[in-house]
């Protein structure tokens, strides 16, 4: 099954007066969809994180990527991925972004080889179909006034939901009060987990981690920048919280060095910035190896999301799935069709082949790629 056409599609919607989050204040949303052609008619579709810089990771996989893949088995997927990270990851390259480039034209292969041989992604991954617990996650429940942020969470709770994540990192003291007024006002049996989004410091940590005992929260996230695994390791082994990241930790191989380390008790690759479903199943298998958990973070679209549920539904060591709740995201429910539904706090894929979603091609042209990065 010849591959006859690789391409990366930018595709921007811009946000007017959105609430900050900890990323810093929103201006757009972007994402990047890769599209694969093969010469039976097949047709797969991926993610590829935007990099804030979506246009050019777009380029990445259309001049860097394409003449790589074209022309090649589409059911060798695990070979592809290796002569691209060989011609273009391993050195001389462009960086992380590279990685996010290969991520999204790794799931199209994925959706492809699953359409072709007319089975779901999981089967191929050697899961089943099965039911995975969910929580709120993606753009939510970020830095509004307490009352404020309760009224949100309890919509939440009210919709079926039994875990969310609240974002941290505004500033000490602010994120202690709403972490402590949110547990306090929700049922006990509401798991919460909170997310810095690599925002603090050490003694940032240490400051709030006694809040985050006291309240029982279910993870830490990412509580500080990817090339601090010092600081991971000491905050890890100082604390009862689990912490959780992994999120911009690319590869197996960087993978590998959170896990020695004991940086994290989670690990959090995202299949559309870690290296793809084949990098993912790698590092979901390599933690399971140190007995720890694979919770994938999920990305901006709903292609993204359905690779992380099918991950999971192959995997041993599988926690958990983040569903992005953000109250506006076109590039969930426009752009993609037949993404899970939540029941009694779970979610679970369908049995339709590939990843089992369709894509609304109508949206390339009503929401074209904005260059630059999409919050300030």
């Amino acid at each position: 099954m010849k591959i006859t056409e690789v391409k990366g599609i930018a595709l921007s919607f811009k946000l007017e007066n959105a609430p900050r989050r900890g990323s810093g204040q929103p201006v757009k949303k972007d994402m990047v969809i890769v599209r694969v052609k093969t010469e039976d008619g097949i047709v797969g579709y991926g993610e590829a994180h935007h990099a804030l810089a979506p246009t050019v990771v777009a380029d990445i996989v259309n001049y860097n990527l394409a003449p790589i893949v074209v022309g090649q088995d589409a059911m060798a997927v695990e070979e592809i991925w290796q002569k691209i990270y060989v011609k273009q990851g391993q050195t001389h390259g462009p960086g992380w972004s590279f990685f996010k480039a290969l991520s999204g034209v790794d799931i199209a292969l994925w959706d492809a080889r699953g359409k072709a041989l007319n089975q779901p992604v999981y089967s191929l991954l050697g899961g089943v179909r099965k039911k995975i617990r969910a929580y709120a996650g993606g753009v939510c429940l970020g830095y509004q006034p307490p009352p404020q942020l309760l009224e949100e969470a309890q919509k939440f709770v009210a919709a079926g939901w039994t875990a969310l994540k609240l974002r941290l990192g505004d500033s000490v003291e602010r994120d202690i009060e709403r972490v402590k007024y949110i547990r306090k006002h929700l049922p006990a049996a509401i798991d919460i987990m909170v997310d810095v989004n690599t925002r603090y410091t050490y003694l940032d940590a240490q400051r709030v981690i006694p809040t985050l005992e006291e309240c029982g929260i279910f993870w830490l996230e990412e509580p500080f920048t990817p090339d601090n695994l010092a600081d991971y390791a000491r905050i890890n082994a100082s604390t009862r919280i689990p912490l959780a990241g992994g999120e911009n930790h690319f590869t197996r191989y960087q993978a590998r060095e959170l896990l020695e380390r004991s940086a994290v008790d989670i690990v959090q690759p995202d299949p559309c910035k870690s290296g793809g479903i084949t990098e993912c199943k790698r590092i979901a298998d390599l933690a399971s190896a140190f007995r720890r958990s694979f919770a994938p973070h999920t990305g901006m679209s709903g292609i993204d999301g359905a690779a992380c549920l099918h991950l999971l539904c192959s995997t041993s060591n599988a926690l958990v799935y983040e569903s992005d709740c953000a109250a506006l995201n076109p590039f969930r429910d426009e752009l993609v069709h037949g993404g899970p539904t939540l029941v009694d706090g779970f979610v679970e894929p369908n049995e339709k082949p590939g990843l089992g979603v369709e894509v609304d091609e109508s949206l390339f042209s009503k929401l074209p790629g904005v260059p630059g990065p999409c919050y300030i």
